[in-house]
């Protein structure tokens, strides 16, 4: 299973790279070029910017705590652990669970282990619920406005890709919450055992705090919502002429390609190929999306690096407490 899942990611991330490398033949590498070099300083802009969604997110993070754990999460505590935990699922072939797996350990609290867990799985339950309600009503708003150049058929097709999300969604937090049937028992006697106080811990979470719960979706849709002010941002920065609700709408569509192709490390191909996709359905050109998509590829790898740099002195450090 290994060995294959290592040849899928080779296989995908060959593909990825063929995609970029065949839109950037298409769209003149020197022209690209120009356009990267136009954006120029706006880099110095870009980079610190994102720390506000890393802030958001950290917000979300704190709701997913019992307000009687929550004090003990310190707020920067968590925006560190969440950049590093990021940059391992955007720069490890995970699915996007790599870093849903660093976050406990990496927290400086003493709350116990079980707790830091199960925080960190409600998180995770509401920035998806989050990301697929934002997806659904852009998909709302763009049908409602009438913006895009593409056809019903896509959109139904995009709605019911956001609409198995939610059922997955909701599938696997039944289940969590839900008692494990007696085969999974016999067939998986320790994980049950052993994921017993967590399972508990999240049930009671929901069923105690249902409003923190619903806060952090909604601190979780504001973070997706502020990937539209950082479209303009890059827009405005390359001289594209794109108003607010259109910035917002190319982030809407931005996050159906990924919902969809989550599985793709570090977005390799998709991220450009998405932008280009979008801007023509927008009525844009498709070349000006592209080089959106390389600007903000450029911004997730130094942010991603940087945590990815931060879980390896925290694992340095580790490594050096227990010598």
């Amino acid at each position: 299973m290994s060995r294959l899942k290592t040849q899928f990611t080779r296989v995908v991330l060959v593909l990825g790279a063929a995609t970029f490398l065949y839109l950037l033949w298409t769209f003149d590498p020197r022209r690209v070029w120009r356009h990267l070099e136009a954006f120029g300083w706006g880099f110095a802009v870009l980079l610190p910017f994102q720390i506000f969604d890393h802030m958001l997110n950290a917000s979300a993070w704190k709701l997913a705590f019992p307000p009687e754990s929550a004090p003990r999460a310190r707020f920067w505590d968590l925006v560190r652990v969440r950049i590093a935990g990021d940059g391992v699922n955007y720069l490890t072939p995970s699915a996007q669970m790599g870093g849903e797996f660093v976050r406990p350990g990496m927290m400086r609290s003493d709350l116990p282990h079980e707790v830091k867990v199960t925080s960190v799985l409600v998180a995770k339950v509401t920035q998806s619920v989050g990301q697929a309600f934002f997806i659904l009503s852009g998909i709302g708003y763009l049908l409602h406005a009438k913006l895009f150049a593409f056809g019903g058929r896509e959109a139904t097709l995009g709605a019911f890709g956001v609409g198995g999300i939610l059922f997955g969604i909701t599938l696997g937090v039944a289940l969590l919450l839900m008692r494990p049937p007696e085969w999974l028992h016999r067939r998986f006697p320790k994980a049950v055992e052993s994921s017993a106080p967590v399972r508990e811990l999240l049930k009671r979470y929901l069923v105690r705090h249902p409003g923190r719960f619903f806060g952090s979706i909604s601190c979780f849709m504001l973070g997706y919502t502020w990937g539209a002010a950082e479209v303009w941002l890059i827009c405005h920065f390359l001289g594209l002429g794109v108003g607010p609700m259109t910035a917002l709408s190319i982030e809407f569509l931005s996050n159906l390609v990924d919902a969809l192709a989550f599985w793709v490390p570090a977005k390799v191909g998709t991220q450009e190929a998405g932008k280009a996709a979008i801007f023509a359905a927008l009525g844009l050109r498709a070349e000006s999306g592209f080089t959106l998509g390389v600007v903000r590829h450029v911004r997730e790898l130094c942010w991603a690096a940087a945590g990815l740099g931060m879980y390896a002195l925290h694992q340095r450090r580790k490594t050096a407490a227990s010598a």
